[in-house]
Formats: structure tokens, sequence, C-alpha cells
């Protein structure tokens, strides 16, 4: 099972907008949060951000079998509105004698919150439509291919927009790999946290690797820092990799953030960057 990380940063990106302090300038760009999950021809994807198009093709990719979202905040959800313009049959609806015809991809599926369907009902029944939305909630299974996705409920202060983590068991990519007797791979996958979730509320027995809320780093975008890291060392993950990193918020150089991330037992990467479980 194979993870990327299309983008490791909050809201706002690297460099912030309408901004010249020396952080943003001297800092790699940080695309907002996504999690691309890869196993034996199935992709899925975690959050679909503003810069989905760019990320994807970054990673090579062009298609997906699922797309699952946390909440439908701007920087998680709006690249649906990218990933819609895929089931167009007719681009700009030229017709056949302007050459325009626009290839449809293979159909996905949209897994999101009720709250995000019921935002986009609202607003964009269309694309409900055109994606399929399907309603999951804390609990529920979704099986896609050789890979289950299983969301929790986590924290995120905002009750016009619950939200869900998720993890996600796969094969390993090698099985020898795995130490504990365990036949798969573990991934959990939960920012934007103002508290950290209940560990019995986390499905699994453990996790191979947790990419959660940056808060942890100092920031303080979401929680208090040390409370959010005592919150999250109560999951069992072998691996911390820190979501929503921003050089500016910190007021910190990049390498200087990952020296403290090291210190309190987080990685910090860079877009793009992935690993193989």
């Amino acid at each position: 099972m194979r993870c990327t990380l299309l983008g490791t940063g909050d809201a706002l990106g690297v460099p912030v907008p309408l901004c010249d302090c020396e952080f943003c300038a001297a800092s790699d760009p940080r695309r907002r949060p996504g999690l691309l999950i890869e196993a034996a021809g199935t992709t899925v994807l975690l959050d679909a951000p503003p810069d989905v198009t760019p990320a994807l093709h970054g990673a090579n990719v062009t298609g997906l079998d699922a797309v699952f979202l946390t909440h439908g905040h701007y920087d998680h959800a709006s690249g649906l509105s990218e990933l819609n313009h895929t089931r167009y049959e007719r681009h700009l609806l030229n017709g056949d004698d302007l050459g325009h015809d626009h290839p449809v991809a293979d159909p996905f599926e949209a897994h999101v919150p009720r709250s995000v369907l019921q935002k986009y009902a609202t607003e964009r029944p269309g694309l409900v439509e055109r994606l399929g939305m399907e309603v999951v909630q804390s609990g529920d299974r979704v099986s896609v291919g050789p890979l289950s996705v299983t969301p929790f409920g986590v924290d995120h202060g905002d009750p016009l927009f619950p939200t869900l983590g998720y993890v996600v068991r796969g094969p390993r990519s090698d099985p020898g790999r795995g130490d504990d007797g365990s036949e798969g791979a573990v991934v959990g996958y939960a920012p934007d946290l103002n508290a950290a979730p209940d560990p019995e509320t986390v499905p699994g027995d453990g996790l191979d690797l947790l990419f959660a809320e940056g808060s942890v780093l100092g920031a303080e975008l979401h929680a208090d820092a040390a409370e959010l890291r005592a919150g999250l060392d109560r999951l069992d993950a072998d691996r911390r990799v820190a979501t929503n990193v921003s050089e500016h918020m910190l007021r910190m150089h990049t390498e200087a953030v990952e020296e403290r991330a090291r210190e309190y037992g987080y990685e910090v990467w860079a877009d793009g960057d992935a690993t193989t479980l």
C-alpha cells in the first residue's frame, strides 16, 4: 500500500496570499491537504483540495476509484468541482465538428459527510448527481477494491461542518515487513483537529502511519499544541506525520520546523512525498 501526501499545508497554503514575509519567501510551496492511497491497482483520495488537479498530475494519477471527504470546508472539498469536470461528456457543449470532445473519465465513487451532501444539494445539485455522492458516517465501512475505509468522528469545532477522520486498511506491498503478524497495513488520516479523538472511537488496534493535525507543532491552528500531542499519543501509531503545516504560521523556517517535529515524534513531509507500507 502506497501513501502520497498530495498537500501538506493549512487552509492558506504556503506562500500565503499577499504575504511577503521571510518564511513564505524562503519555503517551498505547500498545497492544501489531501492524501492519496494506492494498492493493487486501486486508488483512493482522502479530501479534494483546490489544488487537486496539479497534485494528482504530479503524482502521475489520471484515474480514481473513490474520493472520501472529511468535511466541507474549502481547503478540503472544493476540489470536487475540479473532479466534477471529468464527468462532462462534451467540453463547453461544443459539437463533434469542432473537435472538442472531452473524454469522460471512468466513474469514481464520492463518499461525503451528510453536511457536505446537504450543502451541495442546495447549491449545486448537478454536481451531486454527476458525482453520485453517497453519505458516509462514523462506523461505516466502505470497501474499494482491496482497500477498506472506515470513518470516525473528530472534533473540528464547527457544528455546521461535522468532520470525519478515516482509517484505511489495505494489503502490504511487502508482506514480510509486518513484524507483528498483521496481514495488512493500516493508515489513519485526521486533519483539522480541535481535540484528539478518543482512541476507543478510532477503528483498529494500531496504525502503521497516522497523518494528523499540524497544531502539534505549536502554531495552534486548531488546538493547544501540548494537549493535542498528549491526546494523539494515546493512539497506537508507529509513525506520525503532521498535516496543516505552515512556516508562515509557525514563524519558522522549514529546517527548524522539521527539527521541532522530530523532537515531538512527528515527521514533516513536502508536497508529493510518499511511503510504501
